[in-house]
């Protein structure tokens, strides 16, 4: 069982990720998946190329502080799960 002490580094983590604030990718990708895509019953919505840029930017802004960047497959891990 871990110790209090061991959870410190995972809760400086979680908060430096719940303390970002939205930038114009989070508001490109908020229209992009809202309910107007989805109008009609749509289930798969392809993204503009500039969508795609805007989620790759947004997948690696939570990742980076998110992760110690020790280990290299740390960050690819933490984005394969967005």
């Amino acid at each position: 069982m871990a110790s209090p002490g061991a959870y410190v580094g995972t809760v400086d983590r979680t908060a430096a990720v719940l303390t970002l604030s939205p930038d114009e990718d989070v508001e490109l990708l908020a229209v992009a998946l809202g309910p107007a895509r989805f109008a009609g019953g749509a289930r798969r919505v392809d993204l503009t190329a500039e969508e795609y840029g805007a989620y790759d930017r947004f997948a690696d802004r939570p990742a980076a502080p998110a992760t110690t960047g020790d280990f290299i497959g740390e960050r690819a891990l933490f984005r394969s799960q967005y």
